[in-house]
């Protein structure tokens, strides 16, 4: 079940918002199906450095990319494509009586090749910077040498099966339009140290750009996906690299830990991923200190949730696997983190529920600061005391002292969970589906809380973050303000499901919700699920075009929901 693409494609708009991304370890490659759209594509990017940008490629003398430049738009490339697809990416372009179907792969080793039927003449031009991802540069001159097939550039060599030419050129104000959109600077330019060219009839063409000492990194990835859950399995190997999971593609290309916490289930303990699972929750419980689990390593603590969200991940462990050796390891950690975790900066135990402080939960920035005591991170320790004490843990409070006060989030005027008490903030937010998923909520309040969830927060692509009846509700993406109080997070969904089949709803039922979002996968980064959404019609796909949460969570629904 490869994604095909014909006709819309010659259109710019729709090549440049599909995106695809493939990655090897610490490096990926990554581009739009009409050219660079974000600082952070790049054929070649490795641990964060941007070095091979793209090619420019003409055949009979005609260019076939395309590129937008300030001012003006390189497309006439895209009426000579005739179809994409992937993965691999494959371009399919016709210039005359010739046809060129252009396939690209990257496993840590970047290999373009041009399978060729007619006569022509084709030239291909790389075109390198050396920079941040994360920042864009004018005028750069790398130092590249000419060599025997080709041309080398410090540790990185690019060859090709037709004879480089040096043609030292500067490529002036490539256009980023997604980073203009995002409002940062959207203008660099790029160096080209010449060309490969000569003239070819029905063959094949590589070009293959290679770095010193790195050795090709091979996954046992599904080779060609068949349908949805395969093509999130898929997706689930971009992100796990060693005892790493990725937040996400293209500026998360870090490993935090909630994010990781929350993944896992999905990533790998459900894929049976044993051994991977323990080395990720080894270096998480590597990194915690005074029993809170770094959010960002090495040394950012700044998080209520990483913690619980931790312990959370080793039940899901022991439940696939059973309490054995690798889980009486971790009791230890357990015990650190119910012992220090509820007196530390970022916590406090408060009649036998925790309390935090500002914008250390998920949603965390200053227009949702979340002060008091959160719902999901008070189900979460509730949570974490049962099964604690099923363990033979000693718990700093009973478990069912606990839950009695978690009792006290019933918010009977909206007919839902409080978002937050002590203070109270009345504010209908997903947060809440967590306690239901749970099973803290008796079934009569549940019921009535998931009529006021799908009234009020339920979209094609998941739950809101905030009713649009709030008065800070914002419909469409436009950075900080909005990112909690409307978007769209997709990784919830996994929880919403657990609650409604937690509480009755039959799986056929279900089955519709997930449709939307698994059409998603053939749009914006093909293959996998985007960051978030936009809470008003038509919800287009915004922030990472790869999350890991999102694609674990949307993956575990399915399999609650389809197997």
């Amino acid at each position: 079940m490869a994604f095909h693409y014909s006709r819309e494609i010659q259109e710019p708009v729709a090549a440049r918002r599909l995106e695809f991304l493939m990655t090897a370890g610490h490096a990926y490659s990554s581009s739009t199906v009409g050219g660079n759209t974000r600082k952070y594509h790049g054929l070649f990017v490795d641990n964060g450095r941007l070095y091979l940008a793209g090619l420019d490629e003409m055949v009979h003398a005609t260019r076939i990319s395309t590129q937008q430049y300030e001012g003006a738009s390189d497309d006439t490339g895209l009426k000579y494509l005739h179809a994409f697809s992937v993965y691999p990416p494959r371009w399919v372009y016709r210039v005359g009586d010739v046809t060129i179907q252009k396939t690209v792969t990257f496993n840590g080793v970047l290999r373009v090749t041009y399978d060729i039927s007619g006569d022509t003449d084709l030239w291909i031009r790389p075109l390198i910077t050396d920079r941040s991802v994360n920042e864009v540069v004018r005028a750069p001159h790398p130092l590249c040498v000419s060599e025997r097939n080709g041309v080398r550039w410090g540790n990185l060599f690019f060859e090709s099966d037709l004879p480089f030419e040096p043609d030292p050129v500067t490529y002036w104000n490539v256009w980023y339009e997604q980073e203009h959109e995002r409002g940062y600077e959207p203008v660099e330019d790029l160096y080209s140290p010449g060309f490969f060219h000569s003239h070819v009839r029905d063959c094949t063409v590589t070009f293959q750009c290679t770095r010193k000492g790195h050795a090709p990194v091979n996954k046992n990835r599904i080779p060609s996906p068949q349908s949805p859950l395969d093509w999130l399995e898929w997706a689930s190997d971009a992100f796990w690299h060693g005892d790493e999971i990725f937040a996400g593609y293209h500026w998360f290309c870090e490993s935090w830990g909630r994010d990781s916490a929350i993944s896992i289930t999905g990533l790998l303990i459900e894929r049976e991923r044993k051994i991977a699972a323990q080395a990720v929750l080894q270096r998480l419980a590597s990194g915690m200190n005074g029993g809170i689990i770094p959010n960002r390593f090495p040394d950012n603590y700044h998080t209520s949730d990483a913690s619980l969200w931790f312990i959370h991940a080793l039940m899901r462990y022991r439940r696939r696997w059973g309490d054995d050796n690798f889980i009486e390891g971790m009791k230890p950690v357990i015990r650190d983190i119910l012992d220090n975790y509820p007196a530390s900066p970022v916590a406090t135990l408060d009649h036998d529920l925790i309390s935090v402080v500002p914008k250390s939960t998920w949603m965390d920035t200053e227009f949702t600061p979340r002060e008091g005591k959160p719902v999901e991170i008070n189900a979460l320790w509730v949570s974490a005391l049962t099964e604690a004490d099923a363990m033979g843990i000693t718990t700093p409070v009973p478990f069912d002292s606990a839950l009695e006060a978690f009792r006290m989030f019933w918010n009977e005027d909206r007919q839902c969970l409080f978002d937050c008490i002590d203070p109270v903030d009345p504010s209908i937010r997903p947060n809440q589906i967590i306690a239901i998923a749970l099973g803290l909520v008796d079934q009569d309040q549940a019921t009535k809380a998931l009529n006021t969830i799908n009234k009020n927060l339920l979209t094609p692509y998941g739950l809101r973050t905030l009713s649009p009846l709030d008065t800070r509700y914002q419909g469409h993406y436009s950075g900080d303000r909005s990112y909690h109080n409307g978007c769209v997070w997709p990784w919830l969904t996994g929880w919403y499901v657990d609650a409604l089949i937690r509480n009755g709803v039959h799986r056929d039922m279900i089955e519709p919700l997930l449709t939307p979002i698994l059409h998603h996968l053939r749009e914006a980064g093909v293959g996998y699920i985007s960051e978030i959404f936009d809470g008003d019609p038509p919800y287009l796909p915004r922030g990472c075009v790869a999350q890991a949460w999102s694609v674990a969570e949307i993956a575990r629904a399915c399999r609650m929901v389809f197997h």
